[in-house]
């Protein structure tokens, strides 16, 4: 695979991240991952971000990680997730554009980074499949995601102390199109040690929604 800092501009502020691509001849769908809270030490760094940023790689993706406002190189301060979709807008952008991508792009969000995708209506028409994992509960009701048909996948672990699993099965029931949901047993928030079985539902999910739609 391949790996290429870059760096793009969104209301005046520039952000860094890092495109990761299969080596060969694309082009591919191309996947934008939102890392976890800022003040909590998150980054395009995280263990999970990586994870997923490595592992669709190798399953015939692009993606792109980068790392919100006021995180190490990306300029801004940190807005609570007011502002932050604007960056990732910034982000969906750039992967569109990028040489080696097709028309296909999903938009992945993990902690924080599913708080600004649900809290903000329109990222979700910039891409054709979502993933959330370990979203808040406070961040999945009244989402404008609910009135949505976006494909949309949903995990979580059963030892998440953000999230209720029941809670979360009876809010989803809400939803205008339900999102498919996976519960992992023995997962907390931080998926430390499990983000290998977290890669596979990932992958098997866009490959279904971005490379056979």
């Amino acid at each position: 695979m391949r790996q290429s800092a870059v760096s793009f501009k969104t209301e005046g502020l520039t952000f860094e991240g890092v495109v990761t691509q299969p080596d060969g001849a694309g082009p591919w769908p191309g996947v934008v991952i939102c890392h976890p809270h800022p003040l909590h030490g998150g980054s395009m760094d995280n263990n999970v971000v990586l994870a997923l940023a490595l592992g669709l790689v190798e399953e015939g993706f692009v993606t792109l990680r980068f790392n919100f406002r006021g995180v190490g190189a990306s300029e801004g301060e940190h807005t609570k997730g007011e502002k932050e979709f604007q960056e990732v807008l910034g982000a969906l952008d750039l992967i569109k554009a990028w040489p080696d991508t097709n028309d296909k792009t999903g938009l992945t969000g993990y902690s924080f980074g599913t708080s600004v995708i649900l809290g903000h209506g329109e990222l979700h028409s910039e891409a054709d499949a979502i993933v959330l994992v370990s979203p808040p509960m406070r961040a999945i009701e009244g989402s404008p995601l609910k009135e949505s048909n976006m494909p949309t996948l949903i995990t979580t672990g059963d030892r998440d102390r953000l999230v209720d699993s029941e809670q979360l099965s009876a809010e989803l029931a809400s939803f205008n199109h339900p999102p498919k949901f996976e519960l992992f047993d023995g997962v907390d928030h931080f998926w430390y040690g499990q983000e290998g079985r977290l890669v596979p539902k990932v992958a098997k999910f866009y490959t279904e929604q971005l490379k056979y739609q």
